[in-house]
């Protein structure tokens, strides 16, 4: 794995970012959560927490290419998707900017309601696996 995925904050419990078995890219739960472990698109005001789903999947993007370009992959490796989100209001927001990452020939795609992901802030995470670039 390259330096640039080593940076990536520590997991919070003992899996890879990323393994490979034959041919494909399987890569662990990926969330907002930033290298100082905060987690991006989380405003706080008056004690209260908003979420930018948005914001939150721009950050999980920028992980997954950061976890790909380590073994020479790109986005366009990807080859399924499942998001979990943990409130369907959240759908029209995730949607709308997924589709700013990829179109109608991009990987194939699950959306997953959940109660909650493993930190509060989190309010989206992906799994994804992709094909070994040639």
């Amino acid at each position: 794995m390259s330096a640039a995925a080593t940076e990536r904050p520590k997991p919070l419990a003992n899996y890879p970012f990323l393994r490979e078995a034959g041919g494909l890219l399987f890569l662990s739960g990926v969330s907002a959560r930033q290298k100082d472990g905060t987690i991006a698109g989380v405003i706080r005001q008056s004690g209260e927490a908003n979420y930018d789903v948005a914001a939150q999947l721009r950050a999980i993007i920028a992980n997954i290419t950061e976890s790909l370009q380590s073994v020479g992959g790109t986005l366009a490796d990807l080859v399924d998707v499942t998001i979990f989100v943990t409130d369907m209001a959240y759908y029209p927001a995730m949607n709308g900017e997924y589709n700013k990452w990829f179109g109608p020939d991009g990987p194939a795609r699950t959306t997953v309601g959940v109660s909650q992901l493993p930190h509060p802030d989190m309010v989206i995470e992906l799994k994804v696996v992709a094909r070994r670039p040639d």
